[in-house]
């Protein structure tokens, strides 16, 4: 039986392999997918399918899900969920903030996960419980226990009508921390998170392979990740440092109802 570390390793060298094959600023093509600001790039797709086909030729009976669209159902137990390139406007407009993000799912329970900045050297990795590291060095979450000195990180939908909901949040959370960033990479704002860079996150309306690598690391760096569903298809996801869960939760609760 394969072990969750054998699964990370297996990610972590298809994600080197991956961006030793691509060049970030080669790709110049987009095209728009559920609204203007949602892009998706031929590398999307060309990282995406580089990624399947790693996985395959050492897991051919892993199923798969990829945000560019690959999908296997897989007879093994084991799922590997990718997103190709988390942070694709920022891709395209040349931001350095963008990211691979590639969690191994067993069993419906997430076990390992790597999100590598495509921009940077920064390769975040994770086993469930075996702790999280940063290049191989390992990496815990920060101890402020201040919300009003806290930054935090959240994102916005590609949904007006979300938008507008979101700005109605914003509005009460602000007020009350120490400062917010809107960096434009979901699974790179939770690695940040566990390599204690920020203090809090939340974001409504993330898909599974926005979070699920990036949740994983900041739970096994010592923080606290909650995922509640607010409706049918949307869920809000929260992530802390751990001493500011409680209030972050309440805080977060609260802007709900304005």
């Amino acid at each position: 039986m394969t072990s969750h570390h054998e699964l990370r390793d297996i990610a972590l060298e298809c994600v080197a392999t991956v961006k030793s094959s691509i060049n970030i600023y080669s790709i110049t093509d987009f095209e728009r997918k559920s609204s203007s600001s949602d892009y998706v790039t031929s590398l999307d797709r060309h990282i995406e399918s580089e990624t399947v086909q790693f996985i395959r030729k050492s897991r051919a009976n892993d199923g798969i899900l990829g945000e560019e669209g690959a999908a296997q159902s897989g007879t093994s137990g084991i799922r590997w969920i990718i997103d190709p390139i988390d942070g694709t406007s920022n891709f395209v407009y040349g931001i350095p903030y963008f990211s691979i993000s590639i969690a191994v799912e067993a069993e419906g329970d997430i076990v390992a996960g790597v999100v590598a900045d495509l921009s940077s050297n920064d390769t975040f990795d994770a086993v469930k419980g075996q702790g999280s590291r940063c290049n191989n060095e390992v990496i815990t979450v920060n101890d402020n226990d201040s919300l009003e000195s806290a930054i935090v990180t959240t994102g916005f939908s590609y949904r007006p009508e979300r938008r507008e909901i979101q700005g109605g949040m914003l509005h009460h959370i602000l007020p009350r921390i120490g400062d917010i960033r809107r960096f434009g990479s979901a699974a790179l704002d939770l690695c940040w998170l566990a390599a204690g860079r920020v203090d809090a996150f939340y974001e409504e309306g993330l898909n599974l392979w926005d979070y699920a690598a990036g949740s994983l690391i900041v739970s096994e760096a010592g923080g606290t990740v909650r995922t509640v569903n607010l409706t049918n298809d949307i869920n809000l996801l929260t992530a802390t440092n751990g001493r500011l869960d409680k209030e972050f939760q309440i805080l977060v609760n609260n802007s709900l109802q304005h």
